[in-house]
């Protein structure tokens, strides 16, 4: 199985997110401009997440969207289910039960076993994902201990200097 593209725009969507000033929402321009592909497309990721209430979005001048809660209690199930839907990663097309079909008693059964074969393994890829934070993803990714926070809004400033100084603060000294 492999998640769809829109799976990574949001994980960074998350991230961009957790690592923005919480009193600033960011707007989708913003987003779009680090993320890149389509402005249309971001936007639909966006609403994705505030639909499953992982993002908050505010209207007006000031608005934009924001974390709904801590990144710290948002896991990368989270991310995938809200982008993905519910997990079947067995197709189920049938087959099983057509190549058995003269076969009694299992005419009817073989799909069942694979799907249930399937399920248990769906439930266990998401318990693991349940137990992994966006906000250990962030501080594992840029090796600090607490998740650095910038303004991405003022586009005037170089973001990734900020960035970097911030991290030297950050980042254990050796």
């Amino acid at each position: 199985m492999q998640l769809a593209k829109s799976f990574e725009q949001a994980a960074c969507i998350l991230v961009l997110l957790a690592t923005q000033r919480p009193d600033i929402p960011l707007t989708a321009d913003v987003i779009h401009e680090r993320i890149g592909g389509s402005a249309t497309y971001i936007r639909k990721i966006i609403r994705k997440l505030v639909v499953a209430d992982l993002v908050a979005s505010t209207s007006g001048n000031n608005g934009g969207v924001q974390l709904a809660r801590s990144p710290e209690t948002i896991t990368i199930k989270d991310a995938v289910l809200a982008i993905e839907g519910p997990l079947h990663t067995f197709p189920d097309h049938g087959y099983f039960d057509q190549v058995f079909k003269d076969v009694e008693p299992v005419a009817d059964e073989g799909t069942k076993v694979v799907n249930a074969i399937f399920a248990q393994a769906d439930e266990r890829w998401l318990s693991f994902l349940a137990q992994q934070k966006i906000a250990t993803l962030i501080k594992e990714l840029l090796v600090v201990n607490q998740i650095p926070v910038l303004n991405w809004t003022n586009q005037s400033e170089n973001k990734m200097a900020q960035l970097n100084e911030i991290l030297a603060h950050l980042r254990p000294t050796k």
